[in-house]
């Protein structure tokens, strides 16, 4: 069995899982070591502990630093076979062990490693370096006119079919980037969304959070609906996110097949006071406006469903409707 042994100097051990766990789900046996919290810790102990618990298992360390004192004593350990050490650790080489399957390999953590380093980068949503002002001057009006989609369709016997779909307030973050395309195997993101397609710095910090070779579009709801029904999408596994329950019901009215369809936050940055929502779970929060739509929504498809990452429980979002009735 897949063991996870995070070790570090202080609370970071707790703080990283926590953290991890929160964004992919608990997908794997973890045991956390913050060493050097008190005067009394045992540190050599508690490894010594861990390790005679788990001898048969596949065990999985993560360190904080090569030459720290808590690499250094687990170095002994590492030399088992069973056992793969892996120092200098972040938050995405961490999440890809947590999800790869028990019989993972050191070529594939190596890769892990690999594009895990990619993610360690100055965060430049500026591009190219600016030119001088003149040259790039453009009125107000016209670097914060919003860009007009084409007048919508009639897509009353739309042949469109979509991967999966999510209501998600954040759209792109951890828990689709690292799960949710994992999951469903896609290779496309549609985020349909006026503000952000409209937004110049949200569409860039939504692409940077893209996984590598998944392409992504951030359009208006119109004009994903338009994209969405082009044959050529039905040939891709897309991924659709929007940021509320209406927008879900806009596009699922104007495409005609979904194979999963999942509501996951929302309500939750809009502003609106909680106590004039109806609150279904702590990320799904609805006005009265969203709730009518999420009503709607079910009614066109009994299956969608409740759920934060993919090995959480699923709930029909109709058993929970009915409950409240």
């Amino acid at each position: 069995m897949k063991q996870i042994l995070i070790a570090t100097h202080g609370k970071m051990a707790s703080g990283i899982r926590y953290t991890a766990e929160l964004i992919v789900g608990k997908m794997a046996e973890i045991t956390t070591i913050d060493a050097y919290v008190t005067p009394e810790d045992n540190v050599e102990k508690k490894f010594e502990e861990y390790f005679a618990q788990h001898e048969n298992d596949r065990i999985f360390v993560f360190t904080d630093l090569m030459g720290g004192s808590v690499n250094q004593k687990l170095l002994g350990y590492s030399q088992k076979e069973n056992v793969t050490l892996i120092t200098g650790t972040n938050l995405p080489v961490l999440m890809q062990v947590m999800m790869a399957d028990d019989d993972v390999t050191e070529e594939e953590i190596q890769e892990f490693i690999d594009d895990a380093r990619e993610e360690l980068q100055v965060v430049d949503l500026g591009g190219e370096k600016k030119s001088p002002a003149k040259e790039n001057a453009a009125p107000a009006a016209e670097k914060s006119a919003p860009k007009k989609a084409p007048a919508p369709q009639s897509y009353d016997n739309s042949t469109a079919k979509i991967t999966a779909f999510r209501v998600d307030d954040r759209l792109i973050h951890g828990q689709v980037a690292m799960t949710w395309t994992k999951q469903l195997a896609v290779q496309g993101i549609v985020v349909a969304n006026d503000e952000a397609a409209n937004d110049n710095t949200q569409k860039m910090a939504l692409k940077m959070a893209v996984p590598g070779g998944i392409k992504s579009l951030i359009k208006p709801v119109d004009e994903a609906i338009r994209i969405l029904n082009n044959p050529k999408a039905s040939k891709m596994r897309i991924l659709v996110l929007t940021r509320t329950v209406k927008d879900a019901l806009k596009v699922r009215q104007s495409v005609g097949e979904i194979g999963f369809l999942n509501v996951g936050n929302t309500g939750r940055f809009d502003g609106i006071d909680v106590s004039e929502k109806l609150v279904l779970t702590p990320t799904i929060m609805l006005t009265k406006t969203e709730q009518q739509a999420l009503k709607d929504l079910v009614a066109l498809d009994p299956k969608t469903c409740m759920q934060q990452v993919p090995n959480d429980e699923q709930k029909l979002v109709k058993d929970v409707l009915d409950k409240l009735n």
